[in-house]
């Protein structure tokens, strides 16, 4: 049912009026798929590529998807949201993603995320929260993820600066004790159609604590 309601929604932006829907995507490489600081693709490069609609009204779908960089195992992510400026410069965006791993059925599952973004000229900055109920794909347990992120577009030049951190506890931690941290600080470069990017990405996860990570898209 829950993924229907997105389809469905997704399904109502399509039907809109052309002039009322944007679609924009990407589509490109990453020397390691990191998700909240922890390799899904076991340190190996992944292709990704991502659709979205957003309609006027702030209403928007998106369809990304990876591969795992083993076997032919890859992970789609159907979200369906609902963006909103509440002032001049603050804006909130309450979102569902569907989390689906077509070879193992049993890891799908759903998540919800409320998230205020604030901009002050060339810098913007995001806090937010990540809530995935209790259900087959968390092992039935829970799992929360609060995180901010800050962005500094470098005026007069294609760069844009990155930092993010992030806090997780629940079904996804991979801790016997406490939470798990993440982290990521990097930079991007825009030659439109072309975006690159570079990030020293970590976590406090035994084993898998952190990673240079380089990245090519394409965008439309």
């Amino acid at each position: 049912m829950k993924l229907r309601a997105v389809l469905a929604g997704a399904t109502l932006l399509w039907a809109a009026p052309a002039a009322a829907v944007d679609v924009s995507g990407e589509a490109g490489l990453v020397s390691d798929y990191r998700y909240r600081g922890v390799s899904l693709s076991r340190g190996h490069p992944a292709l990704q590529a991502e659709l979205t609609l957003e309609h006027v009204s702030g209403l928007y779908a998106d369809v990304w998807g990876s591969t795992l960089g083993h076997d032919s195992e890859t992970e789609f992510d159907i979200t369906g949201g609902y963006s909103k400026d509440i002032a001049d410069a603050v804006s909130i965006d309450l979102s569902g993603t569907y989390f689906l791993y077509p070879k193992t059925a049993s890891d799908n599952y759903v998540e919800g995320t409320a998230l205020v973004t604030m901009t002050h000229g060339a810098a913007s900055a995001n806090v937010g929260v990540s809530y995935a109920p209790a259900q087959r794909g968390t092992g039935h347990d829970g799992n929360v993820y609060w995180f901010g992120t800050a962005d500094y577009a470098v005026p007069k030049t294609p760069v844009t600066l990155k930092a993010g951190l992030g806090y997780e506890r629940g079904a996804f931690d991979e801790r016997e004790r406490g939470g798990k941290w993440d982290w990521t600080i990097g930079g991007e470069l825009a030659l439109k159609p072309a975006k690159l990017g570079l990030a020293y990405v970590g976590s406090n996860v035994d084993g898998d604590r952190h990673a240079l990570v380089a990245s090519a898209f394409l965008q439309w």
